[in-house]
């Protein structure tokens, strides 16, 4: 087993081999241990497994946390198992200011996550299973890595560890056990370590190719310009490191090829929504990657405070286009970000603040947080850097905003 520095460690146990034969070996090297299980209720077996680690913990008097997990599954059960699974983890750490989570993956496990990346053309910065990784907030350590699931399965037998076998592993309905089955199981271990050395040739390969990326990306100004000129696979490869780095997922290859043909094709002003609540747009010749979720705010006040916020700044300084002059029946007023319909009254007519920001190429992640002053009637009088509204205007102003 991987060493590992003395310390209280969480340890995600199932109750099938390869996680009893981990906690079982941890127990003996003497670490301080926190059993975490969740049980999902969706196997006939789940309360026998979860009762089979209670008592092994009950027996060595190692703390026990099993979660029954009741809340409904939003979309793919596997996805939301997984989040459910290390959100537990999160709070068991901080509870026990635990070093780290302990996973019981193994050699077996890494050669199929390898082959099912391939299979499916996944794009991620590592192929296969990493020993310690830091995943949603916790950090993990997976000591049983040098090991094969017969190898752990024998540990049980020969040191009488008890466990439970899922019988949902015994069918082809996940792609993970069809690989498992028709090609890991059949494997030699010959062809094991061979595959093995691939795997690390391809993730040397891969720390590379991202490494590239990046160099790229710390001197690119968005510029859609700049990515024309690469070659269409570094192409992809840049897209695939940015929006991993910018939003914390991955995008299909049919999706990240989409985008290169829009890229490619000199398309203007389009816009697609990317996973996790992000959009991807291209405007002003520059290609931008933001959140898709509505942002709002609100300052009211009752008389003029000068105070510097997340979005604006209000002083007794300014230039005019920041200025305006307030009267009593305007109080109180409300600092809000732009919304789709407003307009201002402007000497020369009513501006509607959408076409200003046309006009001045102002890019769609700041418009989202221009902010506004609306006075007491609900009538916009200043947007900076347009200015106030006619009926508040004077040479004295009671109040500058600065975006």
């Amino acid at each position: 087993m991987k060493k590992l520095e003395k310390g209280t460690y969480i340890i995600g146990v199932s109750g099938g081999p390869d996680s009893m034969a981990l906690l079982d070996m941890c127990r003996k090297e003497g670490f301080q241990l926190v059993v975490a299980h969740m049980n999902y209720k969706k196997r006939d077996t789940a309360d026998r497994d979860m009762e089979l680690v209670r008592s092994y913990c009950a027996r060595f008097h190692i703390p026990f946390e099993a979660k029954l997990q009741t809340k409904p599954c939003v979309g793919n059960f596997q996805a939301f198992a997984r989040e459910e699974r290390y959100r537990m983890y999160r709070e068991l750490l901080q509870k026990y200011q635990a070093a780290a989570v302990l996973l019981a993956h193994h050699l077996d496990d890494h050669l199929e996550t390898y082959l099912m990346a391939k299979e499916r053309g996944s794009m991620k910065e590592y192929l296969g299973i990493q020993e310690e990784a830091c995943i949603m907030g916790c950090t993990i350590i997976r000591p049983l890595m040098a090991y094969s699931k017969r190898e752990l399965e024998a540990y049980c037998r020969e040191n009488a560890v008890p466990f439970g076998i899922d019988e949902s592993n015994l069918t082809d309905h996940y792609a993970r056990n069809r690989i498992r089955h028709e090609i890991v199981d059949r494997m030699s271990e010959k062809e094991k370590e061979t595959l093995m050395e691939t795997i690390s040739r391809e993730n040397m390969r891969m720390q590379q190719l991202r490494a590239d990326c990046r160099a790229f990306l710390n001197s690119w100004d968005g510029s859609l310009k700049k990515l024309r000129v690469l070659d269409s696979y570094f192409l992809e490869q840049v897209l695939i490191t940015w929006i991993h780095d910018t939003c914390s997922c991955y995008l299909s290859m049919h999706e990240i090829q989409v985008l290169r043909e829009l890229i490619m094709n000199n398309a203007n002003y389009w816009t697609r929504d990317i996973a996790g609540g992000y959009d991807i747009y291209s405007e002003y010749g520059k290609l931008v990657i933001d959140t898709s979720e509505e942002i709002s705010y609100s300052y009211v006040y009752d008389y003029a405070v000068f105070e510097k916020t997340p979005y604006f700044e209000t002083a007794p300084h300014g230039t005019g286009v920041e200025a305006v002059t307030l009267q009593e029946t305007d109080w109180p007023i409300t600092i809000r970000n732009a919304q789709p319909k407003d307009a201002i009254q402007l000497r020369f007519g009513v501006k509607k603040l959408n076409r200003w920001f046309i006009d001045r190429k102002i890019p769609k992640k700041e418009r989202k947080l221009w902010p506004v002053v609306v006075n007491a009637a609900g009538n916009v009088i200043l947007v900076p850097k347009i200015g106030c509204d006619i009926a508040h205007f004077s040479n004295n102003p009671t109040l500058f905003v600065l975006k």
